[in-house]
């Protein structure tokens, strides 16, 4: 990934933090970009001290002229752009689909839906007139099957996955190629809320549900997006990569 760029909006902690590290080690030049401007600086200066190249915007993904700030920040500073991690997300405490207010929907859906299409809205034009890339956006294992008491966050990445594979289609002789990855737990400071909004009960259940009985490791999805980035995925588009632990095919009954 010598003299390409990367993006990854999100980037001030956990996974998005983690892409971004892993981006630098494959010799990536990193565009940070989080509405958490202390994180996001923090994550720079991890890649700086890895010997990186990088930059750090503030942006939101739900505002649009943050979004395209960013990807014109990324031209400026290193002359295009190739690679997009869209990471950043909104979840809600864990309730019932009748107690969620419009408030709360629209505001899950702002971010996790439609900021994800407002990012490849203005990073697709980019990366084609770079020479082509990919986008690999993070969407969830609740986006392929729903998930309980998260009803706009598991129909916001269920929208992610679509709107993937759509731009997949309409990019993939336009030398862009896009693909999601679908994470279950991961060991961040997002599952800890969602644990905690959990009653006590369901903790451990949320825990157990995991084949491999563990949650990920942020560098373990960050590792899968590089990969789907990478020339090594270069036949790669339109598809949904689990990185779960096995939660898709643990069984419900039988306890290994």
């Amino acid at each position: 990934m010598t003299a390409k760029v990367a993006l990854v909006m999100g980037a001030g902690a956990g996974t998005g933090r983690a892409t971004a590290l892993a981006f630098q080690r494959e010799g990536a030049q990193v565009v940070i970009a989080d509405i958490n401007e202390e994180g996001g600086r923090e994550t720079l200066h991890q890649v700086q001290a890895q010997g990186g190249e990088g930059i750090f915007v503030r942006a939101d993904m739900g505002v649009a002229a943050d979004v395209q700030a960013t990807v014109e920040a990324a031209v400026a500073a290193f002359g295009g752009l190739h690679m997009v991690s869209n990471n950043a997300a909104l979840g809600l405490r864990s309730k019932p689909v009748t107690d969620i207010t419009e408030q709360e929907w629209d505001r899950c859906m702002s971010v996790t839906l439609r900021g994800v299409w407002l990012c490849m809205k203005y990073q697709l034009p980019v990366i084609e007139a770079s020479g082509g890339g990919a986008i690999v956006n993070i969407a969830s294992v609740s986006g392929l099957r729903g998930e309980a008491l998260q009803g706009p966050y598991a129909a916001a990445k269920g929208g992610v996955i679509t709107l993937s594979k759509t731009v997949a289609v309409e990019y993939a002789k336009r030398g862009v190629r896009v693909n999601t990855v679908c994470p279950g737990g991961i060991n961040s400071g997002g599952m800890a809320f969602y644990l905690d909004s959990l009653p006590d009960d369901l903790r451990q259940k949320t825990l157990d549900a995991h084949a491999m009985g563990r949650l990920a490791e942020p560098h373990e999805i960050a590792d899968a997006v590089v990969y789907l980035c990478s020339d090594r995925a270069s036949f790669i588009t339109g598809q949904d990569l689990a990185v779960d632990g096995g939660i898709l095919v643990r069984s419900n009954v039988v306890a290994l």
